[in-house]
């Protein structure tokens, strides 16, 4: 059995700004920032982590109050700001997953920095929440650190797989936090550049399993990638 990681966005898909946009109104609803500018890169960080940026920015402190009614507010935005933001589903995602779900010895999860609620709400968008095992899924609630939820994604399939090798877990992402996630549990990075912001020169630095352009027309051609 091999486990598939999926990362959300820049990897399964684009929604053009609407995660980005609905957590800035969120800022302006919750805290009278208008137009809030975020001091780090948002790309591959958990929502734990920017959330906690924001409130230690704003109020020169974090408090698990404040983070849990930014967030309510910012799972009560999103859904519409997907609608009003043109995103799309990255090329061939849809056929691959379904290719995916179709083989026993396969197993798609999410291991994403999104929360669970923004995560679902994404997929769901996209119509591509299906193929995904919520039981071994992992989000970005449980800690602002990647590899904090690459080892909880392993602790899942240890319950259901004892004898898993590292070795059969691929995680699927855009980024360097993608490879640091991937690394923390020993295990296989596949990067997927057609929607990252990164250079190939910045992935490959990262040392990668793998990096491919987009993937695949064909999904049997990327199974035969992940055999490799």
């Amino acid at each position: 059995m091999k486990y598939l990681f999926w990362d959300i966005d820049g990897t399964l898909l684009l929604t053009q700004r609407a995660g980005i946009d609905a957590l800035k109104e969120s800022i302006r609803i919750r805290f009278g920032k208008k137009n809030y500018k975020f001091s780090h890169s948002l790309a591959g960080r958990t929502d734990s982590f920017i959330i906690k940026n924001v409130l230690t920015d704003i109020k020169g402190k974090y408090s698990s109050a404040d983070a849990a009614g930014l967030l309510i507010t910012y799972n009560k935005i999103l859904p519409n700001s997907l609608t009003s933001h043109p995103g799309s589903l990255m090329p061939n995602v849809s056929k691959t997953l379904e290719f995916l779900s179709n083989k026993k010895d396969y197993r798609s999860a999410l291991l994403t920095g999104n929360c669970g609620r923004a995560a679902y709400e994404k997929v769901c968008h996209y119509g591509v929440e299906k193929y995904f095992d919520y039981q071994l899924s992992t989000f970005g609630d449980i800690s602002e650190d990647r590899s904090v939820l690459a080892q909880a994604a392993l602790q899942k399939i240890y319950v259901q797989n004892p004898e898993i090798d590292p070795n059969d877990i691929i995680v699927i992402g855009d980024t360097p936090h993608d490879v640091s996630c991937a690394n923390a549990i020993g295990a296989r990075c596949l990067i997927i550049q057609a929607g990252s912001s990164y250079t190939k020169t910045q992935l490959n630095a990262c040392n990668p399993w793998k990096i491919i352009s987009s993937l695949p027309g064909n999904p049997q051609d990327f199974v035969n990638i992940l055999k490799e």
